[in-house]
């Protein structure tokens, strides 16, 4: 056989085949993790192409991140996420954050998927706060808090409401407060709060998920046995990390290298290094018991990784082939060279 066919799976595709179930994308998500720890995964650091290299550009001017990686196990695809990220594309009437996910067989080479990222993106990206949450919030947390209530918001509070049992409030706060307002639609859960500071303190879980240009949460905000979830870059200062008594993030090398994340400030302030920080395939293989009493300060911050992607986006394609979704698409019908 020399055809090359591939499934296109456009953005209706993907939400058919089932891609804003976060709860589905939690378990695959933490099976990549665990795959990682076992050592069958591939995983070269992402590329970003910016416009400037000033702090705080990605969530001014913008950028494009190109994410390669292969997953194996029962996920057994290599993948590359190409995902574009425009400021100012909503006053256009475009997505901020615009997903290309290619899907490859690793043994030929030939692609099996070409599909819409975005939704994928944003579910992986609420799954990882889900199997944080999962792993290290505090028992029976009741409180949570969201910063931001846009679209990464739409995948956090599903996350929230799919690992937290004992879950009653979500506190919401947006600098646009009529965003805030419109997103109690979501959940009966879902407060609108007037202030970040109002959504922090007494939460047992807090998710920043925004554009801010500089940080502004202080730790005097975060209680005892709180957990703060780093989705965004710029939210926490510095000093948030410096007095936490866990930290975590998804794997060192990427987070640390990113220079507005929280990890990265606080390395090259002198305020951590490595061996202060578990990362997250370590908790899921049980090398490390992440969160060890009710009153530690939890700090978490996960960059985002390529395996996540994969993992995520081999799960749409698999229900999507099994349902009859997308469209059938071939890269040659005979190949020109062999």
């Amino acid at each position: 056989m020399t055809r090359a066919p591939f499934l296109f799976l456009s953005q209706e595709d993907v939400v058919a085949a089932g891609g804003l179930d976060v709860e589905a994308t939690i378990d695959v998500v933490e099976e990549a993790l665990r795959l990682h720890a076992e050592g069958d995964t591939r995983l070269p650091k992402k590329s970003a192409l910016l416009w400037s290299h000033d702090p705080g550009n990605e969530e001014t001017q913008g950028r494009i991140m190109a994410m390669p990686a292969y997953v194996g196990g029962s996920i057994g695809l290599a993948g590359m996420k190409w995902i574009p990220s425009v400021p100012s594309n909503p006053s256009r009437g475009l997505p901020r954050g615009i997903g290309l996910i290619v899907l490859s067989d690793p043994e030929t080479g030939l692609p099996v998927s070409i599909m819409d990222g975005t939704i994928v993106s944003a579910a992986r990206t609420g799954a990882v706060t889900g199997v944080t949450t999962r792993r290290l919030a505090r028992p029976n947390a009741r409180v949570a808090a969201i910063l931001g209530a846009g679209v990464q918001a739409g995948t956090q509070l599903p996350a929230l409401e799919a690992t937290l049992p004992s879950l009653e409030q979500v506190r919401v706060w947006d600098i646009a407060s009529d965003r805030a307002e419109a997103f109690r639609e979501r959940s009966e859960r879902v407060v609108a709060v007037p202030s970040a500071e109002e959504a922090c303190r007494g939460a047992e879980v807090i998710v920043a998920a925004t554009m801010a240009p500089q940080p502004y949460v202080p730790p005097e905000w975060l209680a005892p046995g709180s957990l703060f979830c780093s989705v965004s870059s710029l939210d926490a200062e510095v000093a948030c990390v410096e007095r936490a008594d866990l930290v975590v993030c998804d794997l060192w090398d990427h987070e640390s290298e990113h220079a507005s994340r929280p990890l990265a400030r606080a390395r090259a302030a002198g305020l951590i290094a490595r061996e202060d920080v578990v990362e997250l395939p370590d908790l899921i293989s049980g090398r490390h018991p992440g969160r060890t009493s009710d009153e530690q300060r939890v700090f978490s911050t996960p960059v985002g990784l390529a395996i996540e992607d994969v993992a995520a986006a081999s799960r749409v394609y698999r229900r999507a082939a099994e349902l009859g979704l997308g469209t059938e698409l071939t890269l040659w019908e005979n190949p020109i060279w062999i």
